[in-house]
């Protein structure tokens, strides 16, 4: 790529207009069929792991585990103080003075604490879930203000077997339907944008109340944002950072699940010690397919960097696709049963996945209330416009989607946030020989890349193929440097890659990766340069490249 036109668009926060499919420049030749311009840094998991029995590998694992856990068991005393920051004496507010009431280990207390971005960037969700019923509370304080505590309370709810979309879930030998136990949400609002706070979350049952562990966040930077010039520091500080990943799963002994989806996010725990303003996971999160525990599994996997990071979910086949509907009921979408999407071109891409319909999904898991309830909606962070959609979802011309997708699109003031992203779990390009999940994306490409194409979307997120694959940029009616977007695909989060996969030759794929877990980096300086980065597990970056826009 040339570095004079990086190093200009680094620059100059905004230049003149131009087309938005102007090419960022050299890009690399893909993996497989369209070369390898890394081969020093090609390490193949597929190679590796692919011709290990599994029962061998998680035995191997199982092995480490235990001498791992032994030895920390006795180097490692626990403790339940308070960490040292926090441990103020004497007229210091309840907040920041006891003790944690919580060890890790307790039952009844809250679990699985994540926080996701809402319409208002002075507003956070904070979620968790408890085994008892009691009233859901968030203590929250600014850490540099540690006297002005505020407490807010929230909604609970749950989900039975019969709430799903299969008859009968319960009965199924295969998923041992366990109730979840209680799923609370709570709107903390009347915050200061890109602020430090330190909050917990607790259960009050009319016996006191039982606190979890304290949490430091800072709240999203407002649209627009752009960070202030330090001096005499040459160094670019960028307006906003945030990671990507689809497909990852927990360990949990099925075909999705062999454990590296708690590598990757190991590798997203270590990432967001530096500056991370969001987390997207675009679909088929835990590959829970009805299994109640694999979702809890899951829940308490993510929560190291979810309780830290906002983290903004888009809907996935796992966690929606169902065929045994009747009509009766109304999906976690709110569409009868029988009205779902089964277009006649989907064939067999759309098939039942354990009759979730998105009940877990959608009362795990909190959205802007903007769109359809978690299943679509926009958000803003800087200088980037977020779009989520739903590929599960009809999103053909006059659809409730569509609609949605045209006026959010129409709305965005692109002097504001002009960089606009489109994240949804099937891709719309891809590489790979699966004949009806490419008829997917063709009818998807037939349905909205047009409107993509008309407001000028820079860049499309996506996963589903256990892969990394990323496309020239500006494509429209598949030819490069035609006006549209930059499609990547990063099913890489941690279910078994898509090893030594056929791919059909075609012009617009310029990387594809079948062998490394790893997340999307996104980097947006100003409203002319963006970096992505796929990292790969042990942080290496094994592709980058950047897009660069003129604007006027």
């Amino acid at each position: 790529m040339d570095t004079d036109n990086i190093e200009e668009a680094l620059s100059e926060p905004l230049l003149s207009e131009s087309s938005a499919g102007q090419p960022s420049g050299e890009v690399s030749p893909a993996y497989s069929e369209f070369g390898d311009t890394h081969p020093e840094r090609r390490e193949s998991i597929c190679s590796i792991f692919g011709k290990i029995p599994t029962i061998a590998y998680i035995l191997a694992s199982m092995v480490i585990f235990i001498i791992v856990l032994f030895l920390t068991a006795g180097l490692l005393p626990p403790s339940t103080q308070i960490p040292q920051e926090y441990n103020y004496t004497n007229n210091t507010p309840p907040l920041l003075m006891h003790q944690k009431l919580l060890n890790d280990t307790e039952p009844s207390g809250p679990k699985a604490v994540h926080i996701s971005l809402t319409e208002s960037p002075t507003a956070i969700h904070i979620q968790f879930s408890t085994t008892n019923i009691g009233k859901p509370v968030v203590e929250i304080a600014a850490k540099d203000n540690p006297s002005d505590t505020k407490k807010y309370d929230g909604e609970s709810t749950t989900y039975q077997a019969s709430d799903m979309c299969v008859k009968n879930q319960s009965a199924d030998s295969t998923k041992n339907f366990v109730p979840p136990g209680q799923l609370h949400t709570i709107k903390v609002t009347d915050l200061k944008v890109n602020t430090e706070y330190v909050y917990r979350a607790g259960i009050s049952t009319g016996q006191g109340i039982r606190w979890g562990e304290y949490i430091e966040i800072r709240t999203s930077k407002p649209a627009g944002f752009i960070p202030p010039k330090s001096g005499n520091n040459s160094s670019i500080k960028p307006a906003i950072t945030f990671l990507a990943l689809a497909d990852q799963g927990v360990a949990n002994g099925t075909k999705h699940g062999d454990g590296a989806g708690q590598n990757v996010t190991r590798l997203i725990t270590s990432l967001v010690n530096h500056t991370v303003d969001s987390i997207h996971i675009i679909g088929d999160l835990s590959y829970a397919d009805g299994s109640t525990q694999i979702w809890d599994k899951y829940m308490d996997m993510i929560e190291p960097f979810a309780s830290r990071i906002p983290t903004m979910v888009a809907v996935g086949n796992h966690e929606y696709d169902y065929t045994r509907g009747d009509g009766s009921k109304k999906d976690g979408s709110g569409i009868k049963t029988n009205e779902t999407f089964h277009p006649s071109w989907g064939g067999s891409g759309f098939h039942d996945e354990g009759g979730e319909c998105g009940v877990p999904f959608a009362k795990r898991f909190a959205a802007p209330n903007n769109g359809n309830s978690i299943f679509w909606y926009s958000f803003e962070q800087s200088l980037v416009h977020t779009i989520m959609l739903s590929s599960e979802h009809n999103m053909t011309r006059g659809s409730a989607q569509y609609k949605f997708l045209e006026a959010d699109l129409s709305g965005i003031n692109r002097t504001i946030t002009p960089w606009v992203v489109v994240e949804l779990h099937r891709p719309m390009y891809n590489s790979e020989k699966y004949a009806t999940q490419d008829a997917i994306g063709i009818a998807m490409r037939y349905e909205i890349e047009e409107l993509l194409h008309l407001h000028h979307v820079d860049l499309v997120l996506s996963g589903h193929y256990h892969a990394y694959l990323r496309s020239c940029d500006g494509l429209y009616q598949e030819k490069c440097s035609n006006g549209g977007p930059q499609h990547v695909t990063v099913g890489t989060g941690g279910a078994p890659l898509d090893c030594d996969v056929q791919l059909f030759p075609n012009h617009y794929t310029k990387k594809f990766d079948e062998d490394h877990f790893g997340v999307g980096r996104v980097t947006i300086y100003n409203a002319s340069a963006l970096l992505f980065e796929f990292v790969a597990l042990g942080e290496e970056v094994v592709d980058d490249f950047w897009i660069l826009r003129q604007r006027n």
